[in-house]
């Protein structure tokens, strides 16, 4: 992790958690528009998952290696993650709120997924460039795992990452 981002910086900064969840979400619609039983968008129960996964070292270093067997090899990734999705609620509540003030984010109340606005519907990338490796880091892994809940019914998400929705 670099040196000029602590912990403390990334869990207080709401921004990162809407750069985090934006590419989840663009991530998790990469791969579920191709699929015919899949909503396009996330749940919104899925998000709470996204800042404990990438805002953990270990986990963000296993999943940028491994991807996908990663949630199934290491399971110190699994390890206490519903504890940690509770505790960072309120930087998740946060981060979306700040996306739906900025339209980043919608709400489809009828399927209760968030949405991207028209405006957002791209990389984050395209708009910001990012200089620090560790913003670029969770910015990749967020969108892998978004492409990797995707992939996967929501029974085998809550089994292998040991959670409930």
């Amino acid at each position: 992790m670099d040196r000029d981002l602590n912990l403390f910086d990334i869990l207080q900064n709401s921004t990162l958690g809407v750069i985090a969840i934006h590419s989840f979400i663009l991530g998790y619609n990469n791969v579920a528009k191709h699929k015919e039983d899949r909503n396009n968008y996330p749940k919104i129960d899925y998000l709470f998952f996204v800042l404990p996964i990438v805002y953990d070292y270990k986990s963000l270093k296993s999943i940028k290696y491994k991807l996908d067997t990663s949630i199934e090899e290491n399971k110190e990734l699994t390890l206490g993650l519903q504890n940690k999705a509770e505790k960072m609620s309120k930087q998740t509540l946060d981060s979306l709120n700040m996306g739906f003030t900025k339209l980043i984010f919608k709400l489809n109340k009828e399927s209760y997924t968030i949405e991207l606005t028209d405006d957002c519907n791209k990389e984050m990338t395209s708009i910001m460039k990012f200089s620090n490796e560790t913003i670029k880091d969770i910015q990749s892994i967020s969108k892998r795992l978004g492409n990797i809940f995707a992939k996967r019914d929501e029974k085998k998400i809550q089994i292998e990452l040991n959670i409930r929705f």
